[in-house]
């Protein structure tokens, strides 16, 4: 896999990003990616030390259901606002309204920001079932697991 890196300390901005990863470094827990990631961003520098970088992430995962365990596509189309800083001041920052991803600006790993922001908004509980479906499906199972209703029949 091909880092992406940039000087974000220096360049004219706005700078314009339309890439495709194949796969990127910190997926494999979440599950196979599908098809490409496709990555349109734009960085505007707000000020000397916050930009901003917003766009559209998208991408499609095969992971494993949590309730019945087949595989389960996961598309999500990320819209993206977030601001990004310098690893210095990850510290020292307090809260702000805007979500701030802090990486070295002078070698800025666009693979990094575009893991990280897919594994933010993947869902926390991967379902392919509704409940209902659950509940019918339990109800189906206990109807056929009865090892003594033939006794019980002839008991009576």
């Amino acid at each position: 896999m091909k880092h992406t890196l940039l000087n974000l300390n220096e360049g004219s901005f706005p700078i314009k990003l339309d890439k495709k990863f194949k796969d990127l470094h910190g997926l494999e827990d979440l599950g196979q990616v599908k098809d490409h990631i496709i990555v349109k961003l734009i960085i505007e520098k707000f000020s000397r030390v916050l930009f901003l970088v917003k766009g559209n992430i998208s991408v499609a995962i095969e992971a494993d259901c949590q309730t019945c365990f087949k595989k389960t596509l996961i598309k999500l189309s990320l819209e993206t606002d977030v601001g990004i800083k310098d690893i210095k001041y990850e510290n020292v920052d307090k809260k702000e309204p805007l979500e701030v991803h802090y990486q070295d600006l002078e070698n800025f790993n666009i693979n990094d920001l575009v893991s990280e922001e897919i594994y933010l908004n993947f869902p926390s509980i991967v379902t392919c079932c509704t409940i209902e479906s659950n509940d019918k499906l339990e109800e189906k199972n206990l109807n056929k697991i009865r090892p003594f209703q033939k006794i019980r029949d002839l008991i009576k």
